[in-house]
């Protein structure tokens, strides 16, 4: 009855669907993860693992709480694997009349503040975007990947309109081990080889705008970025071609 229940309802295609991030994990360990996904998705929050088995997992699984912290050890199901099946998800919705339009890359980061600093890599942290009077925080700073594909928007009896469906591909969180600039390489470099065969946008703020990052971005030959500057930059011409003659030649 349970799996005739799961099987023909909403939490059932949710189970469905949440279910292929972790194929490589054996089929229990799949279930329990699958059920961590879907609690999240309906409580909306994840404040620890305790408060979702408390509101929501006891109930529909019957796991004790153990089995669950047991699940999140699994070594096959790592961050990065679900970073790349998000991206996966996300090409196979563009349809086959848009295969050749450009998909956009989008780089971030942002401030969690935490009310304790006992929090694993808890620091204090400078927030641009905090207009409170009190710019520094205690909390975790996280980088964010997003990728915008292209989809048809259609409306009966109009022409079908390109819009772009952004898709949150992942976060690593800043630990001081590496800079944010090397954190948003690897996640670059992590789905660039999902998107070899296409025309690549992306975009970042002023503070991205670095050597650091846009060295490891111009190695890709089909990946161009759009991206502010600083205002105290400095930014040259190109040098002159050689004219064959000794010295510096005249201005």
């Amino acid at each position: 009855m349970i799996s005739l229940y799961l099987e023909n309802s909403i939490i059932g295609s949710l189970f469905r669907f949440f279910s292929t991030y972790f194929s490589t994990a054996t089929r229990p360990t799949r279930f329990l993860l699958t059920w961590l996904v879907i609690a999240q998705v309906a409580l909306q929050a994840f404040p620890s693992l305790r408060f979702l088995h408390r509101n929501f997992l006891s109930q529909v699984t019957h796991r004790c709480l153990n089995s669950y912290y047991r699940a999140l050890q699994n070594e096959t199901v790592t961050s990065r694997s679900l970073r790349l099946q998000t991206a996966e998800l996300a090409c196979s919705l563009i349809p086959a009349a848009l295969q050749n339009e450009p998909v956009f890359l989008s780089v971030d980061d942002t401030t969690v503040p935490k009310s304790g600093k006992k929090f694993d890599a808890v620091s204090l942290l400078h927030d641009h975007a905090c207009h409170t009077g009190k710019p520094y925080v205690n909390g975790h700073c996280f980088v964010s990947l997003t990728l915008s594909v292209p989809v048809l928007n259609q409306h009966e009896g109009k022409a079908p309109l390109i819009r772009y469906l952004a898709v949150p591909v992942g976060y690593r969180m800043w630990t001081k081990e590496q800079t944010k600039l090397e954190l948003a390489g690897d996640l670059i470099e992590e789905v660039m080889p999902l998107l070899k065969d296409r025309q690549v946008l992306l975009f970042f703020d002023s503070w991205y705008a670095k050597s650091t990052l846009i060295e490891r971005v111009l190695q890709y030959p089909h990946l161009a970025f759009i991206c502010n500057v600083r205002s105290d930059s400095a930014m040259y011409e190109l040098p002159p071609l050689p004219n064959g003659k000794p010295g510096r030649p005249k201005k």
